[in-house]
């Protein structure tokens, strides 16, 4: 099996987990990417040519802000050099089938008569302009397969396109790192990641703990344009002792943080433009066996399954409630956090996202004979 997967996702070396997976199983890859991208904590770097574990890194120019991937405009004249001297089996695409990007990569695998699958992580219809909506419509027509990251994404692209070969397939798998045993510390450690903006709920969590007794603390790793309106509650609500604020972090430094923690809270909200459609953040604390509890909101019940808590969107003393049954009880804790883990080594763990990648292309390549 030959594929090119053509994704803004894999400039940054971190998310080729996958990717590496399905080169050691076999298939040959390769990966377009920009040919410069925004590093995490600022900053432009440009993507070299090269071999990442037996996949083939091709830089593609691009034309637009680097800091804005979903709206670069992807060089045709290279994807087309690409694709003609790789001769793939498949393209797979992983940008939104509204960008400018996927338009280029589906028009040049049609071109060249390649079988096209598309993988998308949107799970709420977006306040698309005509032109994209034309776009998006087109480019799921070109498609042979979809792979939707969750089941809400699966069925927003699949609902065009009646009885197109379709699997749910997270997009970036997760890399588990090894187990760091936790060390009492004689307080109950809530932990919360996230961009600082209403939709991810902080300030539910603030107003949760408020009667939350005994001796907890929150942590808070993020930034973002809420931060001063958080800050000013959590000093209002006077519980602004116990909280840190950690700041933006690598993922380096973040992973130092998950074994601090007892449990950690995503009560994100669901907006009229937002929903959550990735909850990677939760899935990482998962992996370090961090028991999780989350709002209803989007992929996170689908992500999270019977392994974590899930409240309500809004429903504070729901949460509340549910903080102090796990501050009671220190062994569903852990049975929760270890239940997660398994999880996650399960079903979304860099090798299971390859595997089920591969399943998918080996399935619909037989189809297409």
């Amino acid at each position: 099996m030959r594929a090119v997967v053509v994704s803004h996702h894999y400039a940054d070396p971190a998310n080729r987990g996958k990717l590496r997976v399905l080169a050691g199983l076999g298939a040959t890859v390769a990966v377009a990417v920009p040919d410069r991208w925004v590093l995490p904590g600022g900053g432009v770097r440009v993507t070299a040519y090269g071999d990442d574990a037996g996949v083939r890194v091709v830089p593609i120019p691009v034309r637009g802000s680097a800091g804005e991937p979903p709206r670069l405009t992807w060089n045709t004249k290279a994807l087309k050099r690409l694709l003609t001297d790789f001769r793939p089996d498949l393209v797979q695409v992983e940008e939104e089938p509204w960008t400018a990007g996927a338009a280029a990569a589906s028009r040049t695998a049609k071109r060249l008569k390649i079988p096209l699958v598309i993988a998308t992580r949107d799970g709420v219809p977006r306040a698309l302009s005509l032109g994209e909506r034309l776009r998006r419509d087109r480019v799921l027509g070109r498609a042979r397969g979809i792979l939707g990251g969750s089941q809400l994404a699966t069925a927003l692209a699949t609902r065009k396109r009646n009885g197109i070969p379709h699997e749910v397939v997270p997009q970036l798998g997760i890399t588990p790192l090894p187990l760091v045993p936790r060390v009492p510390h004689g307080t109950f450690a809530i932990g919360f990641v996230g961009r600082l903006v209403p939709e991810r709920g902080l300030d539910l969590l603030f107003r949760a703990c408020v009667n939350l007794v005994g001796n907890w603390t929150i942590s808070v790793v993020g930034t973002g344009p809420s931060q001063e309106e958080l800050e000013g509650l959590a000093e209002r609500l006077g519980i602004a002792a116990r909280i840190t604020w950690h700041g933006g972090l690598t993922r380096s430094a973040v992973d130092q943080v998950w074994p601090l923690l007892d449990c950690a809270v995503f009560p994100s909200r669901t907006t009229p433009r937002w929903v959550e459609t990735v909850g990677r953040a939760a899935l990482e604390a998962m992996a370090h066996g961090v028991a999780v509890v989350s709002s209803d909101s989007g992929v996170l019940p689908e992500l999270i399954g019977d392994t974590g808590r899930i409240v309500a969107e809004e429903n504070v003393t729901a949460l509340a409630e549910t903080l102090y049954d796990l501050y009671a009880d220190p062994g569903e804790c852990q049975r929760l956090g270890a239940a997660g883990r398994r999880r996650v080594l399960e079903q979304f763990a860099d090798d299971a996202v390859g595997r089920k990648t591969l399943d998918f292309w080996t399935r619909l390549s037989a189809a297409t004979i």
